[in-house]
């Protein structure tokens, strides 16, 4: 038998205390709950105005306590009490009211209230509440959970499938399980007041006696394995474990005993000690799995190795099938195959073992017959064979994979010897040259290109040892081909490697591109030098008209010479701003904003900066993509006073924002509002945020709108290169 000291149940001080107190004068509830969380750190509390709005919280769960005011419209403190006692018998209730009488503490103890307390003068009010409230909760637990443990020891006595049994402080049996007496045949009736001396034999009272001793003495005996008898006088061998349940005073109340027969395990254990002395020396020292199993299939020996490797124990091991090991086999055909095997016949099989976790690995499994005192055995020896299995799984795996990517890669992959033979020639790119995946292999390619000095050049110098890359045309295609040389130990090269790309779609897009380049700068040539001489000449003229004539035709003449200035400098540097950026540096966010801040007519505006990002980026272009962003910030802000416009850092930390707190733009209009030319300000030019999407593109970012906090405009730059 074996005991155990139970630990006595400690309440918590630190566990959180939810108090509801439902008072009718807010400003006195929260007074209260403020007094309250001082007085005691556990305490969280809520409030309630009334007794309805208090049911509602309290059928939401969660409240530990109530403290409830009496005087309160539509329902009073009682008829509150009266309520959560329906469903809450038990939640502690403390009636703190200001409208005391015995009356109405007679009422409330009869609706089954925890304690009752009036309202005084002072905060010494607070602390008597605290305590009393803290002193309900804590007993309120308490029970609690001494109820939940009563209810989980009955649940372990009755439904423990060993067998229990419950001692007096005599050592008398109180009580069994079904368990208890399945094992050790008595009736219950008949165990109940025996002492323990009635279920042993003589020659264990000595030693049981000693173990009941220190349990009383608290010195240990807590487990142990003796011999019990049954009515019968048959002798059991059971292993016990035990427990003592003392009071605070560390007086015993009870004593509870858990066993099981175990006799069959003790045999086994018996006999594994027989047969481990006669094959120690060889289960020992062997790095191989050895077991030894009888001609049925059990497996009468298991060596330490195969215990490590299989996750299973000896005892669990003896007495297994070799099938239950081994689930890939069928056991009459193993069977069969152990029929036909004569003493010192030996058989090789590659099996898979399941480990007691549920995992597999692959054994090669050497299995030998023996004669063993005239009975029939074979011993098995087995090695993991798992890291030889995933050696030739991933070779083959790499093979495949090799095999399909060579025959399928949009490339001409080919190799040659260090005579220049095609030894490999895959990839589907053949097709296009016309020919079948592996058709020149055995050519040789010095012969095949005798014709085209450049590809023999590349050939040679690759062979010399040279990596190469060089574009030949093939047929109106042109191809774009790497020869990498391929080194023996001494240096030598004893093949190359080559790989051929198509770039004939790539060659057209080049081309593509640079025409377009060129009407590009045909383009900007015209705006900047065809335009501008006429507008500065009607600018000219202008001004000598002013000089000459008084009229409003002039000044609106005038502001559409302006305008038309501010279309040709914005549609210019549309034009420019897309090309890729050069000059790179590390730009200080914040001192940039500030910078082109006094570069916005924003009279009204107020700038917020919240960012200290340092950023990689052109110092130029990035004025002009703060510059837009700010101004379009400006015009399009808040109609009913000055607009206010932040800039700040992404909370993922990957780039900036410029939002205002004006009106927005409509999600119809967002894809919009980047199109060259498009502005819902008939003064403006449409072209400024098109420049800041162009700049943002040029570094690679992106630049998206969404609502801001305030409810306006917030364009997002993401993808920004920041300085660490």
């Amino acid at each position: 038998m074996t005991l155990t000291t139970a630990p006595q149940y400690q309440d918590e001080m630190g566990t959180p205390i939810q108090v509801l107190h439902v008072d009718d004068d807010s400003a006195f509830a929260e007074m209260t709950a403020e007094f309250l969380e001082r007085e005691d750190e556990r305490f969280d509390v809520q409030t309630a105005g009334s007794a309805a709005e208090g049911l509602e919280r309290v059928r939401a769960g969660g409240i530990d306590c109530i403290v409830s005011d009496y005087d309160m419209p539509r329902q009073n403190g009682i008829e509150f009490l009266e309520s959560v006692r329906e469903n809450h018998p038990d939640v502690p209730f403390v009636l703190f009211t200001g409208k005391g009488s015995e009356e109405v503490a007679s009422e409330a103890i009869s609706a089954g209230v925890t304690d009752y307390l009036e309202k005084g003068g002072g905060p010494s009010q607070y602390t008597v509440l605290a305590n009393r409230v803290g002193n309900a909760v804590e007993q309120y637990r308490s029970r609690r959970e001494l109820e939940a443990s009563r209810e989980r020891l009955s649940l372990f006595f009755e439904q423990s499938p060993l067998g229990v049994i419950e001692w007096n402080d005599e050592f008398e049996i109180a009580r069994v399980n079904e368990a208890a007496v399945e094992i050790l045949g008595y009736d219950a009736e008949v165990l109940r007041g025996k002492s323990w001396r009635w279920i042993i034999p003589d020659t264990e009272v000595e030693h049981v006696g000693d173990v009941v001793d220190a349990l009383l003495a608290n010195r240990g005996g807590y487990r142990s394995v003796n011999e019990n008898v049954r009515p019968d006088g048959e002798r059991i061998v059971c292993e016990w474990h035990n427990r003592i349940v003392t009071d605070n005073d560390g007086n015993m109340l009870a004593a509870f005993s858990q066993f099981q027969d175990v006799t069959e395990r003790e045999e086994r254990e018996k006999r594994l000690r027989r047969s481990t002395a006669r094959l120690e020396a060889l289960f020992e020292e062997s790095p191989d799995m050895i077991n030894v199993h009888d001609t049925e299939g059990n497996i009468v020996d298991p060596n330490p190795r195969l215990c490590e490797e299989t996750g299973y124990d000896a005892n669990e091991l003896t007495g297994m099938k070799v099938w239950d090991l081994d689930q890939t086999v069928d056991p009459e055909e193993l069977r069969t195959v152990w029929e036909r095997m004569g003493a010192g016949d030996r058989r090789r099989f590659e099996v898979v073992y399941r480990r007691r976790d549920g995992s597999t690995f692959p054994v090669e499994v050497h299995v030998r017959r023996l004669d063993l005192e005239g009975q029939g055995r074979f011993v098995a020896i087995s090695r993991d064979i798992s890291a030889r299995k995933k050696r030739e799984r991933d070779l083959k795996e790499t093979k495949e994979r090799l095999d399909t990517v060579a025959s399928n890669v949009p490339v001409v992959l080919f190799a040659l010897d260090a005579e220049g033979v095609f030894t490999l020639s895959e990839g589907r790119e053949l097709s296009t040259l016309g020919l079948e995946p592996g058709e020149v292999v055995g050519e040789s390619a010095l012969d095949r290109y005798a014709g085209e000095p450049q590809v023999i050049d590349a050939i040679e110098r690759s062979l010399d040892g040279e990596a190469v890359t060089m574009v030949q045309e093939i047929d109106d295609r042109f191809f774009e081909t790497e020869y990498q040389p391929i080194f023996d130990d001494d240096g030598t090269v004893s093949e190359v490697i080559g790989i051929a790309t198509d770039i004939t779609e790539r060659r057209r897009r080049e081309a593509e591109l640079e025409r377009k380049n060129d009407q590009l700068e045909e383009f900007v040539g015209v705006v900047s030098h065809d335009l501008q001489n006429p507008l500065n000449v009607a600018e000219g003229r202008l001004e000598i008209a002013r000089e000459a004539y008084d009229s409003d035709h002039l000044d609106e003449a005038a502001r559409a010479l302006d305008r038309m200035e501010e279309l040709i400098t914005d549609l210019l540097r549309l034009a420019r701003e897309g090309e890729r950026v050069n000059e790179i540096e590390s730009v200080a966010l914040a001192d940039l904003v500030e910078d082109c801040w006094y570069n916005v007519e924003a009279p009204a505006a107020d700038l917020a900066v919240e960012t200290r990002l340092t950023l990689r980026g052109d110092p130029g272009r990035l004025r002009h993509l703060l510059t837009n962003l700010l101004q379009n910030a400006v015009e399009h802000g808040s109609t009913d006073g000055p607009v206010t416009v932040t800039v700040g850092t992404l909370a993922d930390g990957s780039g900036f924002y410029v939002a205002d707190d004006g009106p927005g733009i409509p999600d119809d209009e967002r894809e919009r509002i980047f199109e060259s030319g498009y502005s819902t300000d008939t003064d403006g030019t449409g072209f400024g945020l098109a420049i800041a999407k162009e700049v943002t593109e040029a570094h690679g970012w992106s630049l998206g709108v969404t609502e801001g906090a305030a409810g306006g405009a917030r364009f997002e730059i993401r993808g920004v290169d920041i300085v660490e």
